[in-house]
């Protein structure tokens, strides 16, 4: 019977870093990274928004928003889309 054999990380090996900020939300202005093409699964997949509240961003807003504005939707409730003050 053998052993597997598992690659190491080097030591000197740098973290992975996250994506740098390359879109800006239409909803609030700040910059995020949209994930939806990255080969991981995009965070903001894990937000559940009802579906009021879908077609309503897609009718105020071209693009993702961030991850951020998202979240406050979702926890704001059904129909949700006032703008950041």
């Amino acid at each position: 019977m053998s052993n597997p054999v598992v690659a190491a990380t080097p030591p000197d090996a740098a973290p992975p870093q996250a994506a740098p900020p390359d879109d800006r939300c239409p909803r609030c202005g700040g910059g995020f990274h949209c994930g939806v093409a990255d080969a991981a699964p995009c965070p903001c997949r894990t937000i559940r928004l009802d579906a009021a509240t879908q077609a309503a961003l897609r009718q105020r807003y071209s693009g993702c928003l961030c991850q951020r504005c998202l979240a406050d939707l979702s926890r704001a409730g059904p129909g949700a889309t006032a703008p950041l003050l």
